[in-house]
């Protein structure tokens, strides 16, 4: 029995239109954001799936949680759809994904995800974290480019580690990690450049 199953119904239109979406949310930290287009692969929710859908190719470094990567229909999805190759290393990723039931254990992928270089300051990671809500639990004040003055948001239930480590980034930019939280459909991002106050 095949465990694939159905991405973008339209992958042009459809990859376009969450591209779009994603460059909102990037431009406006903090600003939540619905991806409509696909369902989830096993595990791995649906908002998760149309980022790696829209921003992975078979180029993309991809790191999972363990709790993903154990997961074949995952798995199989990802290498059918994506064909992103998997890192065993979050220190070696473009892209990481962390799973809600595995960020217990995020401190180390946390502080071993790769920032970028000043020559290449592109090859900062991009953290995609799973979590339960985005009304509610951790409030982080987001301020920096593209937020008028600050903005409030709701990041769910976070581990300690994490909640820390947000507050306590430098801010680097442009060498940094850009950082999606991702609640079924809906997202935020919070990029490099984004001040983080919990």
């Amino acid at each position: 029995m095949t465990t694939i199953t159905t991405a973008f119904a339209d992958a042009v239109h459809d990859s376009q239109t969450c591209f779009r979406r994603l460059l909102t949310a990037m431009a406006e930290p903090g600003t939540h954001v619905e991806l409509d287009r696909a369902g989830a692969f096993g595990a791995l929710n649906a908002g998760s799936v149309q980022v790696l859908l829209t921003l992975a190719d078979h180029h993309t470094r991809l790191w999972l949680s363990p709790s993903l990567s154990a997961d074949q229909v995952v798995l199989d999805n990802l290498r059918f759809h994506v064909g992103a190759p998997l890192m065993e290393e979050p220190g070696k990723a473009d892209f990481a994904v962390l799973a809600q039931q595995d960020s217990d254990a995020c401190e180390a992928v946390l502080t071993s995800l790769p920032a970028g270089t000043e020559e290449y300051p592109d090859q900062g990671a991009t953290l995609v974290v799973e979590t339960d809500s985005l009304d509610g639990g951790v409030e982080a004040v987001l301020s920096g480019p593209g937020i008028a003055d600050k903005r409030s948001v709701f990041l769910g239930s976070l581990p300690p580690a994490l909640v820390r480590w947000l507050g306590e980034r430098e801010l680097r930019s442009p060498l940094g990690v850009d950082l999606i939280f991702v609640c079924e459909r809906e997202l935020i991002a919070i990029p490099r450049s984004t001040r983080v106050e919990v």
